[in-house]
């Protein structure tokens, strides 16, 4: 290295050590440190900063993998963002159930199964819904809506089909933390629907895994369509809501 080099060097580091020096300052939860700072800054606790930049970290993750959650919840964009409005005594008891639902599964791994009855149009489907956005944005929980038909259509199509086996789509539909399927009443009666029907949520039953189930049957009739097996379970840590009310799409409809 040439003189002048060398001597542009040290007037590099004199410039340095000019601009910067260590500074002794004390921070009331995590005691006295000796920071090197800048000159003329201000000195911040580097336990603080380490925090405040963990803190940062873990907020984008989370972001990120709530969008993730999102994006794989398979929710119709008809109800992402709406809300169930509870307005008669009745509305507002399903809310309680649902409410009571979330603390029961929250509080410890558990079976438990939500259970919605009523006629379409009154708002089974767009509660199991918000009820899924609120898992996803508050707890980063996994979740999947779709109905019982798709559900068992998504399984059946693994079948011939490379890298892909129905005990590894079994396994899929086993692992969301809640796992809410519609129209549970309408399975094809073909095949092996009813099977992989019960091994989902006797699997889902033995790891602790709860579901919501949405049907337009009452419940007693329900074991008609889905199988004694499966009635059983959802009798176990059962919370039922019955929307027994009229179809919201037919409120203001002219005759």
């Amino acid at each position: 290295m040439s003189d002048s080099t060398m001597g542009s060097f040290g007037n590099f580091i004199g410039s340095i050590g000019s601009a910067v020096g260590f500074v002794d300052g004390s921070c009331p939860e995590h005691g006295a440190f000796n920071v090197l700072v800048r000159k003329g800054r201000e000195w911040h606790c580097p336990r603080c900063l380490e925090l405040m930049m963990a803190k940062e970290s873990h907020e984008l993750w989370l972001t990120e993998r709530n969008k993730s959650l999102m994006d794989s919840a398979t929710i119709p964009k008809k109800y992402i963002g709406q809300r169930f409005q509870a307005v008669t005594p009745e509305q507002k008891i399903v809310r309680g159930t649902v409410r009571t639902f979330r603390d029961f599964i929250l509080g410890e791994p558990t079976w438990a199964a939500l259970i919605m009855i009523g006629k379409t149009g009154t708002g089974k489907t767009l509660l199991a819904c918000e009820f899924a956005q609120s898992l996803i944005s508050s707890a980063s929980k996994s979740v999947r809506y779709l109905t019982a038909k798709g559900m068992i259509s998504e399984i059946q199509s693994s079948y011939g089909r490379e890298g892909k086996s129905e005990e590894g789509e079994l396994m899929r539909f086993a692992q969301y933390d809640v796992l809410i399927l519609d129209e549970v009443d309408a399975i094809p009666a073909r095949e092996n629907s009813s099977l992989l029907l019960t091994e989902v949520v006797n699997r889902r039953y033995n790891d602790n895994k709860p579901v919501i189930v949405i049907s337009n049957q009452p419940f007693d009739n329900l074991s008609k369509f889905v199988g004694d097996r499966v009635h059983s379970r959802l009798h176990e840590n059962s919370f039922a809501c019955d929307f027994d009310w009229s179809d919201f799409r037919r409120v203001g409809v002219q005759a």
